[in-house]
């Protein structure tokens, strides 16, 4: 049998002619093509003008990759989850965005994957003497740290004489963990105690581990 359904907007309630194809919004609980929440032009217009993005900041933590959006209107989505699509060159977040967004913040995270690498540590040694430790770094970009004083304050805070920046005191922690594991190998009067350390957070130039420093090494 044959049979119409209304051309009614689901968002703005106005009927509507389609042009050359008809909007519509995805519901899994619909179970007939009556039930269809069909959109206009007017509103998917407004919907992708909204959508405009005039910045983007990608945050990584524990594999969780989430990402802040600012519209060119003020407005400010933060912390959303997102998956990054090489094959599409797009970036899907937890929100029904437009593929042109999707496209867009799929530029900020190229951009912010190229800092990302080049802020990663490509080498680094370390030297204990007198109960101090000290380590020297290089970066995939360049950068170059010679003989950081590290310590370690009541609360458990990495830090390093002169400052180094957070990413660097970041990139630290599984250098550090590695080396004691190594020097545990070597001599079994050192305990790697830092297999169990997670990272709490990173802000002024400072990195927070819980069950830091390792039992019975020179860095306590």
């Amino acid at each position: 049998m044959i049979r119409t359904i209304p051309l009614v907007c689901s968002r703005c309630g106005k009927e509507f002619r389609p042009e050359q194809q008809i909007y519509y919004q995805e519901d899994f609980t619909a179970t007939s093509l009556r039930e269809a929440k069909l959109i206009c032009g007017d509103c998917v217009e407004a919907w992708k003008d909204r959508w405009r993005i005039r910045s983007a900041e990608f945050h990584e933590r524990d594999y969780v990759l989430t990402v802040t959006i600012t519209l060119e209107d003020g407005t400010v989505h933060e912390d959303m989850d997102c998956t990054p699509i090489e094959e599409t060159e797009t970036v899907v977040v937890g929100e029904d965005i437009p593929e042109e967004a999707q496209k867009k913040l799929y530029g900020f995270y190229l951009e912010w994957e190229k800092i990302k690498e080049s802020r990663e540590l490509k080498d680094c040694f370390f030297q204990e003497k007198d109960d101090t430790i000290t380590v020297t770094l290089t970066t995939n970009g360049g950068e170059q740290y010679d003989n950081l004083v590290l310590t370690v304050d009541d609360e458990g805070i990495l830090r390093s004489e002169p400052p180094a920046p957070d990413y660097i005191l970041e990139g630290l922690i599984p250098a550090l963990k590695a080396y004691y594991a190594q020097k545990a190998m070597l001599s079994p009067t050192v305990q790697p105690g830092l297999a169990r350390t997670r990272r709490q957070n990173v802000r002024g130039g400072a990195v927070r581990e819980d069950v830091w420093p390792p039992r019975n090494n020179p860095f306590g």
